[in-house]
């Protein structure tokens, strides 16, 4: 039987380089630590990549990007959220980790939420969601595109 995860289980998502950014999600962060108090599981992640425009208001989307994260902590369900930080270039890669699929939509439909990404898009040379089952086992941990 899966193990339930909580804010207090997980561990904290670390990247493990500069440009974790513009790596595969897998690739980016310290995944079998943060999951290595539960034996059996499975999650839902959302990851938010974008490129900020140069003339981005950087001050506006701090603002937002902690407005989001305050509705989307305040859903049922909401494990973590790592705020990226852009690189020289303007990648970005943010994530929200989540018990199932269904609270990561009630965390999305958020007002608060829903006015951050409106507002925030003006602000982006282009942006995209990345939505991942995750699972683990006894033998592995594995992420899936969805």
């Amino acid at each position: 039987m899966p193990e339930l995860l909580t804010t207090t289980d997980l561990q904290q998502p670390i990247a493990v380089t500069a440009n974790y950014m513009l790596l595969p999600i897998e690739a980016g962060f310290n995944w079998g630590d943060c999951f290595a108090p539960v034996s059996v599981g499975q999650w839902y992640l959302v990851v938010f990549r974008c490129k900020h425009r140069a003339d981005a208001d950087e001050e506006l989307l701090t603002q937002m990007d902690v407005a989001a994260f305050a509705a989307a902590s305040s859903v049922s369900g909401f494990l973590h959220y790592f705020a990226g930080v852009p690189c020289a270039t303007g990648e970005c890669l943010s994530f929200c980790l989540w018990d199932n699929a269904t609270s990561a939509r009630a965390g999305g439909a958020h007002p608060d939420h829903r006015k951050a990404m409106e507002i925030g898009v003006r602000h982006y040379e282009y942006y995209r969601l990345e939505r991942y089952a995750i699972h683990k086992n006894s033998e592995a941990l594995t992420f899936a595109a969805l």
